[in-house]
């Protein structure tokens, strides 16, 4: 079965499936490399997973890429090495992102 190109995986996290097969996981909760990293949330929404968010960052884990593309993309972006996510985008990086995975 073919996977939809849209996916909610929980609050502030989508996973987008392109045509060609690649895919890119987007979040901006709790813990992750954003503006909301150090958002603690209440009892009731553990860590933001429950609480919807806004941020001008997102985080993003690219999956099903050729290895060309991905180290091509984790050139530009990715100040940590060997993290496999690229932390604190903007959204015009993160268009630039999706144009390269979307071709």
């Amino acid at each position: 079965m073919k996977e939809k190109a849209f996916k909610n995986l929980r609050h502030n996290k989508i996973h987008l499936t392109f045509p060609n097969g690649n895919a890119v996981s987007i979040i901006w909760s709790s813990g992750s490399y954003t503006e909301n990293h150090n958002f603690e949330g209440t009892t009731e929404d553990k860590y933001g997973y429950d609480t919807f968010m806004e941020s001008d960052t997102c985080e993003i884990m690219i999956l099903n890429a050729p290895d060309k593309l991905y180290k091509k993309i984790h050139r530009k972006y990715n100040t940590e090495s060997g993290n496999s996510v690229i932390g604190w985008l903007k959204i015009t990086q993160l268009v630039e992102i999706l144009s390269l995975l979307s071709k």
